[in-house]
């Protein structure tokens, strides 16, 4: 039988760093609704109704599948380089740039609050005015 170490800490509201025996294993966003897990290993969706104990989690690794190699022996195909292809257009969707736009502030909005310590509201306060200008020079 072998030892087991792991150790969740709370760096902001919705926010979790795990530690195993290993080192980190992985960062947590979101509350009790909702949560996002990157580790390692993948990334972990749980999505659940809070105080009933249903929830629904998917899991997607970021290893990706290996290509059947070629041997020596066999001939390779011939790619024409001289046609160059136009990449396929691409946009952000409405929500992910909503997201995008609102998470500084959200993140601001509750670390200002007090009960929080001094250095992580000055930090909320200079992250949010750093969003700010650079929205502002666009």
């Amino acid at each position: 039988m072998g030892f087991n170490f792991r150790k969740s800490f709370k760096i902001a509201p919705g926010l979790r760093l795990n530690v195993g025996k290993k080192g980190i294993s992985s960062v947590s966003i979101g509350g009790k609704g909702a949560r996002v897990n990157f580790s390692k290993k993948g990334t972990r969706t749980t999505v659940g109704i809070p105080r009933t104990g249903l929830s629904y989690s998917s899991f997607s690794s970021h290893k990706k599948k290996a290509r059947p190699q070629l041997n020596s022996y066999q001939q390779q195909p011939f790619i024409d380089t001289s046609i160059s292809q136009m990449p396929p257009n691409r946009s952000v969707s409405f929500l992910l740039g909503f997201g995008i736009f609102w998470m500084p502030y959200i993140f601001a909005w509750f670390t200002l609050r007090s009960g929080y310590s001094s250095t992580a509201r000055w930090i909320s306060f200079i992250w949010m005015v750093f969003v700010l200008l650079i929205v502002m020079t666009d």
